[in-house]
């Protein structure tokens, strides 16, 4: 397995299986500004509630394989060995399908996830155990708490200014490696010091 962060604004993903499991899986990609498909002869309250929302489009009866040929991602997710199996031998070779079922249909495992603002972690085991996937990802939301969401802006604030700033290669190397000392994490007034020595001083 290769991981990777995918950009998935204004693709279609289609959710195959209209239960929990299904409906767990589709708040994540509804964050990433995904077009979210649903298809399934019953769903959850879940997805009735998103559907009202207007953040997931239903087809309401049995897949078929026009629902996913165009899709981008595919997550399978109903409780019939055969469906699965089926819509996983249809799919192209060039889409990403995930069969929650059975790890070892499919071409990617959708890990364990952390986020905090911009930052994100993410824990796979490769579907031998998502349940300890699970439990590393809640013992670090311990470690890396609510505060790393600010933390993170001061961060990309910092590194933008840098980025477009007037310093020499060796110069914004060492400011990056200063912006992430302790002190700023923890300090409100030392980030506002930093910033402001990254901004030109401007004479009269």
């Amino acid at each position: 397995m290769y991981p990777i962060t995918l950009n998935i604004e204004n693709r279609k993903c289609v959710i195959i299986g209209g239960g929990k499991i299904g409906y767990f899986k589709a708040g994540p990609l509804i964050e990433a500004g995904a077009e979210v498909t649903v298809v399934s002869p019953e769903i959850c309250e879940g997805f009735q509630r998103l559907e009202k929302e207007g953040k997931v489009h239903i087809l309401l009866r049995e897949v078929e394989k026009y629902d996913y040929k165009d899709a981008f991602l595919i997550i399978v997710a109903t409780d019939s060995t055969e469906v699965n199996e089926l819509v996983y031998e249809n799919a192209s070779q060039n889409q990403l399908i995930n069969v929650i079922s059975n790890h070892e249909l499919g071409n990617f495992h959708i890990p364990a996830t952390l986020n905090r603002g911009m930052l994100s972690i993410s824990v796979s085991t490769q579907g031998a155990s998502p349940a300890l996937a699970k439990k590393i990802r809640n013992n670090l939301g311990d470690m890396y708490d609510e505060s790393y969401e600010e933390y993170l802006e001061f961060l990309f604030e910092a590194r933008m200014i840098i980025k477009k700033g007037s310093f020499s290669k060796e110069e914004k190397s060492k400011l990056l490696r200063d912006s992430i000392e302790d002190i700023y994490k923890y300090s409100y007034k030392e980030r506002y010091r930093f910033l402001a020595r990254l901004l030109p001083v401007e004479t009269e």
